[in-house]
Formats: C-alpha cells, sequence, structure tokens
C-alpha cells in the first residue's frame, strides 16, 4: 500500500502578544510570530508537500490547501495520487480516506496531543504542547518545536516565518528520520470562508472508526 504523506499545515501558532521589542534572535523568532497571530481569525493557502528519507531522497511530492479558523478549525485537503482530507470542526478530529472509503473521527483535545496538527488548531496551548527554540534563517525566522508527549509520532516541528512576519512554511521530521516540508503559496490572511467549511459528512459507503 503506498504510504500516504503525513498531514500538516498551515497552519500557525497563536501567543499571547508580546509586551515589548525583544532583540535578541530568540525573541525576535518569536515576537515576529506573534506579530503574524495578532488579530489573526481565519488564514488559507495553497501548499506543496514533499517527503524525503533520512539521506535527502524525494520519496513523495503532493499539492493541496488548506484553511484553518482559530481556534480548533481546520480543513487539509491533498490532491490525487495522495487524495486525502482532515477536518476539524471544533469539538472532532475526522481524517478521510476516500481511496480507502474510510474516515477516523476522534475528540479533538485527544486527537492533536501527539500530532502536529496541535500547532495549527490549538495555538493558544503551543507551550502546553512543545519545547520551543529558535533559529535565524536566511529568509527570516525559524521556530523550533519539540514535542512534549512521549508518544508523539515526530520529533521536531519547524515554523518559518519571513521578515514581513507573514507565515512561509512548515516542515517536521518524523519517528524514523523522514522530512516532510510544507510550503506555502497564495495565502491569504482573515478571508471569508464558506459556510460549512469547517465541517464534515462521510460519504455514502464510508466505514467510519472511533477508536
Amino acid at each position: 500500500m503506498t504510504r500516504k504523506p503525513f498531514p500538516f499545515i498551515a497552519y500557525a501558532v497563536l501567543l499571547a502578544a508580546l509586551a515589548f521589542v525583544p532583540t535578541s534572535v530568540a525573541a525576535d523568532a518569536r515576537a515576529a510570530l506573534d506579530r503574524f497571530l495578532q488579530g489573526l481569525e481565519t488564514y488559507s493557502a495553497e501548499f506543496t508537500q514533499t517527503l524525503t528519507d533520512e539521506t535527502g531522497f524525494l520519496l513523495q511530492e503532493a499539492g493541496g490547501r488548506f484553511s484553518i479558523g482559530l481556534p480548533d478549525q481546520l480543513r487539509w485537503e491533498l490532491d490525487a495520487p495522495f487524495e486525502q482530507q482532515i477536518v476539524a470542526d471544533g469539538e472532532y478530529l475526522w481524517i478521510h480516506d476516500p481511496e480507502l472509503r474510510q474516515a477516523t473521527v476522534r475528540p479533538i483535545d485527544t486527537a492533536l496531543e501527539a500530532t502536529p496538527l496541535a500547532l495549527l488548531t490549538q495555538p493558544h496551548r503551543l507551550d502546553e504542547h512543545f519545547a520551543v527554540d529558535e533559529e535565524e534563517v536566511a529568509e527570516g525566522w525559524r521556530l523550533v518545536l519539540l514535542p512534549r508527549a512521549t508518544d508523539a509520532d515526530f520529533t521536531r516541528l519547524e515554523v518559518d516565518l519571513g521578515p514581513d512576519d507573514d507565515l512561509l512554511g512548515l516542515a517536521f521530521m518524523d519517528v524514523f528520520g523522514q522530512r516532510t516540508e510544507i510550503r506555502l503559496q497564495d495565502t491569504q490572511r482573515n478571508p471569508v470562508l464558506a459556510s460549512g467549511e469547517f465541517q464534515f459528512t462521510p460519504p455514502p459507503g464510508t466505514d467510519v472508526y472511533r477508536p
């Protein structure tokens, strides 16, 4: 069976705004994230997603789109041939595989604790879910997030922000040393989203699992 790319975004992290202008590299990175999140209610983007092994060899490449409604709402869609939908409606997290005609649904709080999706749907819990470090990179700033959960299926999460405080992309390393990198295009800040954007109804004939 072809391995599905692990889903991820958009998606953004929410922190309380800092009350001062920092001067160190680390403080600058955190402040850039604060400025990006200031006043953020919805966000959407298209993306390209690549999966490489521990040697840097390209294993998969896919495209897709996502949207976020803060807090706790997300729609993440991968295009064929790795078609997949992930929807967080504020209460439950759905993962739908159209090819297998299967959907898994879990309460959002328990479903997100060990996944990168916590970054996107519960940014106000950043420090609860992750140990936070920062790096300076050529494009701007990078936050490095290490999961606190011992059963997390990834070991490192990176959030890249540009000099204009926009979100550029994200990347994470899984427990096998594989790297998933997501680069964003056509980003929109606080767009008006369609009604039902964060709702999911399993198509007829879909097997629904509730672990």
